[in-house]
């Protein structure tokens, strides 16, 4: 398991806000300014875990990723400081994914920050779509993190599609996944999300938090909205609609967790020998 072997004092109970919004394309001061105030909100409803949707920084457009990458931030940049100064000030965890450029090129990355305001995990989208390919650097690890809120991984938007993601994290220890996103309407792509966030928490018996852009998306399209909190019955906890900018909150129960994993067997009962996990 890729987790931290130090002593952690773990919170069996805890508070999730997922917040949608509407990000301007390549307007980043706009856009962190907004989302801080989505994290001060969430922090005075006693939200322990605060996540952003991908894209918030910067807007995401499939179709403009290599103009969109002029504006990525360094790790630590003034994203970052913002929200390590906001995560310390309001003693919340935060979600933080944006487009992050290191020496060796730009990375769709998440980064989780802790109540001490320290970066505690980082992931990198694995599964990279229409013009992220050629303009980002794929990540190449599934890990999963041992924090105080118990054993999280992270996936981004498209990383969702693939049910081996979340099945390996959750080989790994994973309770809860969260998969920050910029999900598009269209063809039947709202059903798709939905259908496939459900799937990833019931198959693995995991909470999932999926925060999602809402708002124009390109060229007369639109992000599809529908941030959720899923329980490990694949039944959802909370939830937003299509357009509205706003936070969905709900409690995770790590103790209800395992008693749904008590009930329903498969991670005990999966022929490991047939995979290569």
């Amino acid at each position: 398991m890729d987790t931290k072997k130090e002593n952690i004092k773990r919170k069996q109970r805890y508070s999730v806000a997922v917040i949608q919004m509407k990000s301007k394309l390549f307007d980043t001061w706009t856009n962190l300014a907004r989302a801080v105030e989505f994290v001060e909100e969430a922090a005075k409803e006693g939200a322990d875990l605060i996540c952003l949707p991908e894209g918030f920084l910067t807007g995401y457009d499939a179709d403009r990723i290599e103009e969109t990458i002029v504006h990525a931030e360094p790790i630590d940049g003034n994203c970052m400081q913002t929200m390590m100064l906001l995560a310390r000030e309001n003693k919340v965890h935060i979600l933080v994914p944006f487009f992050a450029r290191s020496s060796d090129g730009v990375r769709n990355s998440a980064f989780l920050i802790d109540d001490e305001g320290k970066v505690v995990c980082s992931y990198s989208k694995t599964h990279l779509i229409g013009t992220e390919k050629g303009n980002l650097q794929p990540g190449n690890l599934l890990p999963v993190w041992d924090t105080k809120l118990g054993k999280i991984g992270i996936l981004i938007c498209y990383d969702a599609c693939f049910p081996e993601t979340a099945r390996v994290l959750a080989m790994k220890g994973a309770e809860l996944i969260l998969v920050p996103s910029a999900w598009r309407t269209g063809s039947y792509f709202s059903r798709w999300w939905k259908l496939d966030l459900s799937c990833r928490a019931l198959d693995n018996l995991v909470y999932v938090a999926a925060p999602n852009l809402t708002g124009p998306c390109g060229e007369g399209g639109a992000f599809a909205g529908l941030s959720r909190i899923i329980e490990p019955t694949g039944d959802i906890l909370a939830g937003l609609d299509e357009t509205e900018e706003g936070i969905a909150y709900s409690n995770i129960d790590l103790r209800q967790l395992k008693k749904e994993r008590s009930n329903n067997t498969v991670l005990d009962d999966i022929r490991k020998d047939l995979y290569s996990y």
